[in-house]
């Protein structure tokens, strides 16, 4: 009713409407109608000045721009011969991976850390974070990532051979890695290293606690027998309760 009035009025204007120019009309009237709202609604959420707050920016492992066709990479490569902070240069880092170099190299260089209670619960804290997935709570090769349709075991740490190791030895192998083993380089500092090989020191003299490690020339002492007169909780780790007991239980 309303549009046919309206369409009566315009007839009778001049210029004379036609129902081309009526509809034309309508359909601007009826966009109008729908944008105008829209855009009202969307001003809130104008910045009209952010301060810089968004700007064009690079992302951690991603890529930003192009720079005359090239991709520019937002983690990019340190130039040639840069050093980096805290920098520490690996005497024997010019020899590879296998037990044979790590076992030459451990024979040359000894470790530098002072066994302090501190020293070996730093050195504990960082083999549960590193270390234990794969070597597990104990040494023992049982980490949980590891097993059927997983990572193979690594070998125990409670071996004659383990325990033989220098500590140069055990610091070139988390240094350097072993054809099984990834570098640990980039997540242990120096120091820490060390200070883990002082924990798998205390973790041997746990579960074997008559057995005899490589001497490092500490007054002429083992480092297994010097850890014995660090005052730290390093007892055997609690295993599976017995056979008709169940843990926190009573008698069977």
């Amino acid at each position: 009713m309303i549009a046919r009035k309206a369409y009566n009025l315009l007839v009778r204007t001049y210029p004379r409407w036609g129902s081309p120019a009526y509809k034309a009309m309508l359909a601007t009237f009826l966009v109008l109608a729908i944008a105008i709202p829209l855009l009202l609604a969307g001003i809130p959420f104008v910045e009209w000045l952010n301060d810089m707050a968004a700007q064009p920016k690079g992302k951690t492992q991603s890529t930003f721009g192009r720079t005359f066709g090239e991709k520019r990479l937002v983690d990019r490569d340190p130039p040639a011969g840069a050093v980096p902070r805290d920098y520490y240069r690996y005497e024997f880092d010019y020899l590879g991976n296998e037990l044979a170099e790590a076992q030459w190299a451990g024979k040359r260089h000894a470790n530098p850390v002072p066994l302090t209670v501190a020293n070996v619960q730093r050195g504990r804290s960082q083999f549960d974070i590193y270390c234990i997935v794969c070597h597990g709570p104990r040494g023992e090769g049982n980490g949980p990532v590891t097993g059927a349709n997983r990572f193979p075991a690594p070998p125990t740490l409670h071996t004659d051979q383990a325990r033989g190791y220098a500590d140069g030895t055990i610091f070139h192998i988390i240094t350097k890695g072993t054809p099984k083993m990834p570098s640990y380089r980039d997540k242990l500092s120096p120091e820490d290293r060390w200070k883990v090989i002082y924990y798998v020191r205390a973790l041997q003299l746990s579960m074997s606690p008559g057995a005899a490690t490589q001497p490092e020339g500490k007054k002429g002492t083992s480092l297994i027998s010097e850890i014995k007169d660090v005052p730290f909780a390093l007892a055997p780790l609690p295993g599976p309760p017995p056979k008709g007991r169940e843990e926190g239980g009573g008698a069977p």
